[in-house]
């Protein structure tokens, strides 16, 4: 599974800590950003979109969940096949059908100004 590093998150929760936000609003903007992330990530596992070599069966899509852990802080969207990293990345012999990427590309721009949102309260 790929993982993704925000730096200066620190600061970030250093500031959100000294305005005294509550823990429920940045869990809610996490949950929110999650459950976007998972939806967007599955409309586009469609045969129509990116899955457009004719053998899509839909297992993928409906074994893409949303995890939310440490305490509503982390929000994690993985599909549970085993082969979807070949279909997301490409194999020497296969072209990638990016998904789960281009989701997220879009998705961390709306997290961003979500909490930027929430900072400058």
């Amino acid at each position: 599974m790929a993982e993704i590093k925000i730096e200066g998150l620190s600061a970030l929760v250093s500031g959100i800590d000294a305005k005294k936000y509550s823990g429920k609003q940045i869990r809610n903007v996490v949950m929110k950003n999650g459950a976007d992330l998972q939806e967007d990530a599955q409309k586009r596992m469609t045969k129509t979109v990116a899955y457009v070599k004719g053998y899509s069966k839909g297992t993928t899509r409906r074994s893409t969940t949303l995890t939310i852990s440490d305490d509503g802080m982390k929000a994690t969207v993985a599909p549970g096949t085993s082969y979807f990293p070949y279909v997301e990345y490409g194999t020497r012999y296969m072209e990638a059908e990016p998904t789960l990427n281009p989701a997220f590309q879009k998705i961390k721009q709306q997290f961003y100004k979500d909490v930027m949102n929430l900072v400058k309260k």
